[in-house]
């Protein structure tokens, strides 16, 4: 969907929608030439700074491991986001109260990269009403959608350096469909009556939609829910019935909500598969601290356990 936002722009307010992407781009202020890009989660970093190359400085106001969810601005994200070129948010309420400070704050060029046209989200229950799922780059085909609105917010920002943009951007697509050629190729060798997961929270629906998984959370799509008994004794009954064989840990979550797994685990006499990525990319470093490594690390968990 088109989000039309509004930017101050030395003290006038100015509007531009495009394809998900807002405001007016601001003036390059580095000193050493180089625009300045804010990105609220490790994921849009990571992409942001495959594309920016040497040409863009990349900021995460997010840590490794820290849940979008929950997450509680500082006053430096305000400034932050007040000084950048180019503000890169997930939107469909992932990023809590930091919505709130670019909406009142960016000066520049603000993409939502979960709120562009193409992008149709999966509500709480699909086709009913309720909270868009925010989760949308699990789904690598739509992650890519994500990445040609980083694309095109560079460009726009930052003309000069365009054709860098776009050809590190093309090549990094190419990356993505060989990634999901491979998690289809992975999902392919797991019986489909054994492709059931049990996680955390809801934050794989659009994975098990798009690689064919059938996915129950301990809570919804957000962190903040509280889970009920009965909520535990309908997913112990789910295993019981369709003999689900492992249940999912994730790694950006509170403690508690991972306790609830491993009590399904126990209730239930099935093991804890291992530790997702969800709302967060591992330490930089790691196999899990690039997008790419994260949906292949979580495809490889999946696919051991399951099978």
């Amino acid at each position: 969907m088109d989000t039309l936002k509004q930017v101050v722009v030395a003290g006038l307010f100015c509007v531009f929608t495009w394809a998900g992407l807002s405001g007016c781009g601001a003036e390059q202020s580095e000193p050493n030439g180089k625009i300045t890009v804010v990105a609220t989660t490790t994921m849009i970093a990571d992409a942001a700074r495959v594309l920016a190359g040497d040409d863009a400085e990349v900021v995460c106001l997010m840590r490794d491991g820290e849940d979008p969810h929950i997450y509680r601005a500082k006053p430096a994200d305000a400034t932050a986001i007040a000084e950048a070129d180019v503000v890169l948010t997930n939107g469909l309420h992932l990023e809590a109260t930091l919505g709130h400070i670019v909406e009142n704050k960016a000066t520049g060029l603000v993409a939502v990269l979960a709120e562009q046209e193409g992008i149709t989200p999966i509500n709480e229950q699909e086709g009913a009403e309720g909270a868009a799922d925010p989760h949308c780059w699990m789904d690598v085909m739509i992650f890519k959608r994500y990445v040609e609105g980083i694309r095109d917010a560079l460009v726009e920002a930052d003309p000069d350096n365009a054709a860098g943009y776009r050809e590190r951007a093309e090549a990094y697509l190419a990356e993505l469909d060989e990634l999901d050629a491979w998690v289809r190729e992975k999902f392919a060798t797991v019986p489909e009556a054994q492709r059931v997961i049990i996680t955390s929270h809801d934050a794989f629906n659009y994975f098990g939609r798009a690689y064919g998984i059938e996915v129950h959370g301990v809570v919804g799509i957000s962190t903040e829910q509280q889970a009920s008994p009965r909520d535990i004794q309908r997913l112990e009954a789910l295993v019981r019935d369709r003999g689900i064989k492992a249940v999912f840990h994730e790694t950006s979550v509170v403690q508690s909500l991972n306790d609830l797994v491993e009590q399904v685990a126990e209730s239930t006499g099935i093991r804890v598969g291992g530790s997702l990525y969800s709302d967060s990319l591992g330490e930089q470093g790691t196999e899990a601290g690039t997008y790419i490594g994260m949906i292949r690390h979580n495809t490889t968990t999946m696919v051991e356990a399951l099978r």
